[in-house]
């Protein structure tokens, strides 16, 4: 088993399931032991290839994906993704289809929402970065 059969494991879940994976259930899939897995969950995290929480081996990213909820989604049909910001649930959509996307309003009050069909963004407003894109990782979870 390699690190990278285990990305697309990791990635497969997040798609095909709508679900955070765990390292049992990518063991299980791809036949290895749970150790192995945890190396490679972490070579993974040390590459930017994803983020785990602190020292637990629980996915909090796979970008676009998001281990838990934030408020961002990507939605098709009945199934529904979290994402780590606008910009990831719009390329969740790219990677499954036509959708709506939900972000949380800075204002208060309902959810933004835009639709995402035939690869084409239909969003109103301005989008603004707080961070510089070159930074982005050193704090990846506040970006």
């Amino acid at each position: 088993m390699t690190d990278g059969q285990v990305r697309v494991e990791i990635y497969r879940q997040f798609r095909d399931l709508a679900t955070t994976p765990s390292v049992s259930t990518v063991a299980k899939n791809l036949q290895a032991s749970t150790h192995e897995v945890k190396a490679a969950f972490g070579r993974l995290s040390e590459s930017h290839a994803i983020v785990l929480h602190d020292e637990s081996h629980d996915i909090s990213m796979a970008h676009p994906f998001a281990g838990s909820p934030t408020g961002f989604t990507a939605t098709v049909g009945d199934r529904t993704w979290d994402a780590n910001c606008g910009w990831d649930a719009e390329a969740i959509l790219a990677l499954v289809g036509d959708g709506l996307v939900r972000a949380p309003n800075p204002l208060g009050g309902e959810s933004l929402t835009w639709s995402v069909h035939g690869g084409q963004v239909a969003p109103e407003g301005v989008v603004h970065f707080l961070v510089p894109a070159a930074e982005f990782w050193d704090n990846i979870g506040y970006t």
